[in-house]
């Protein structure tokens, strides 16, 4: 009777990790679409305008002091090779995760929201908080690099100069980028990794989301974001919460960034202030009000496989170690060309 139960448990276990294997490396693929389609468009576009450009009169001449990049202002080049491509790759990637993922896109992703007002306000604005907290673990680990003698590359975030790019701009990280990146992780990869537990399917999620950046900068930060805006899209059991957050997260970082260029000290002073305030009080209070709904939502069946067990086979996969083998290549190879290009 006792061999037949400890049977019993091992083939549930085998299964489970069969199955949690196959849901992480559906969800890496996604990411390796995505990232694979963005950067295939940028070569082909790059290999368009070099080669097939001159043929149909097109100069495609690069010089960097007057700002032109393949015969295009560098705000046109930016946006075309980056924002422009990043929107195809997430909107691919959606279309793969709608064949490959079995979440239902409308009833389960888009499902009515069920949590109240002042939830959605203090999540989105305890993001404030969860922001500061990561620029301080950032400022800890690049000054560890500093002391190697080494230079964490830096994603640009400059605005762009010409107008319509600033505001084509602007609406990819404020609002278009938010909503794709929701649907992707906290709609498709959260959704699909729930069936294991809500704490593995937040640190599977987080993880990815940290990932998906591919750079040093942004590695903390989307990890604590991940967290905080799964909870708000598992409480709410939608994601339109969590795309108000992380909308709400990217328009008052760039607003921030904004202030800052228009070299006004009391300004600045000002907001920056209000801003810290604002931060602080709002993650404090967003804690204390909610931190015993998270507890009990981060509950999970553990009988089986313990959560760390759970991460670990999530990422055991064919398709979740390719993702992991890229990320690691991509983040060595800029690390490199930044550092010795010093």
């Amino acid at each position: 009777m006792i061999n037949d139960f400890q049977e019993e448990i091992e083939y549930r276990k085998l299964a489970l990790k069969k199955d949690i294997k196959k849901s992480g490396g559906n969800c890496a693929r996604i990411l390796l679409a995505l990232v694979l389609s963005t950067y295939g468009l940028v070569f082909i576009m790059t290999f368009s305008i070099k080669f097939i450009g001159p043929m149909i009169g097109f100069n495609a001449v690069t010089n960097l002091k007057e700002n032109i990049i393949l015969g295009l202002s560098s705000d046109a080049y930016n946006f075309f090779a980056g924002y422009f491509t990043c929107i195809v790759g997430d909107l691919i990637a959606i279309l793969i995760a709608i064949k490959t993922i079995k979440v239902k896109f409308r009833q389960e992703i888009f499902s009515k929201n069920k949590s109240n007002k002042m939830f959605v306000l203090l999540g989105a604005t305890s993001c404030i908080g969860v922001g500061m907290i990561s620029s301080m673990v950032y400022m800890i680990y690049s000054t560890i690099f500093k002391i190697l003698g080494l230079n964490i590359p830096q994603p640009d975030f400059s605005f762009p100069k010409q107008n319509t790019f600033l505001i084509l701009f602007l609406i990819y990280v404020c609002l278009v980028g938010p909503i794709l990146e929701e649907i992707i992780f906290r709609g498709f990869i959260l959704r699909s990794m729930q069936k294991y537990g809500n704490l593995t399917a937040m640190i599977v999620s987080s993880i990815l989301f940290s990932m998906f950046h591919l750079n040093l900068v942004q590695f903390i930060n989307p990890i604590l974001m991940g967290i905080v805006l799964a909870f708000i899209a598992i409480k709410s059991k939608s994601i339109i919460p969590s795309m108000i957050a992380h909308i709400f997260n990217n328009t008052i970082t760039f607003a921030t960034t904004g202030i800052s260029l228009l070299k006004m000290p009391i300004l600045e002073y000002t907001f920056g202030t209000l801003y810290f305030l604002v931060g602080v009080a709002a993650l404090l209070l967003f804690i204390s009000k909610y931190k015993s709904e998270f507890l009990e939502i981060v509950k999970e069946d553990t009988r089986i496989l313990k959560t760390h067990q759970k991460v670990r086979y999530s990422f055991s996969g064919a398709w979740s170690r390719a993702y992991i083998v890229f990320y690691i290549i991509f983040i060595v190879i800029t690390m490199a060309a930044t550092n010795l290009a010093k």
